[in-house]
């Protein structure tokens, strides 16, 4: 990093949620219009005139960056396959404490495959 410069995360990340979370608890209408018309966002007059800011940062937050949609997408992206992953580790899956694969029943055993 030179002296001076932001790293790129800080620069094309934070800083637009830093912007937005300053916008929203100093009540600038215009910053946050100009930052929900160019996110295309719809944002309730019900939150966006009540009396706690964060209400309204929720508001803007849970349409731009849903944590739901975030967090469904990484699982998908990095837990593999069931198809994918080893009969050592379905083992390791289905057994709970200290019990072991071949003590349980035969019809759970023929989960496995």
């Amino acid at each position: 990093q030179s002296k001076g410069k932001k790293p790129l995360f800080v620069q094309l990340v934070l800083d637009n949620i830093w912007s937005l979370y300053e916008a929203v608890m100093k009540r600038d209408k215009e910053k946050i219009e100009k930052i929900v018309t160019s996110l295309g966002l719809r944002i309730g007059a019900r939150e966006s005139r009540h009396a706690d800011p964060k209400v309204h940062l929720n508001a803007i937050c849970s349409q731009w960056l849903p944590i739901s949609d975030a967090v469904l997408s990484m699982v998908c992206n990095k837990i593999p396959s069931p198809l994918d992953i080893t009969a050592e580790r379905v083992e390791k899956l289905m057994c709970v404490g200290a019990r072991t694969f071949d003590s349980l029943p035969p019809e759970t055993q023929e989960l496995k495959s």
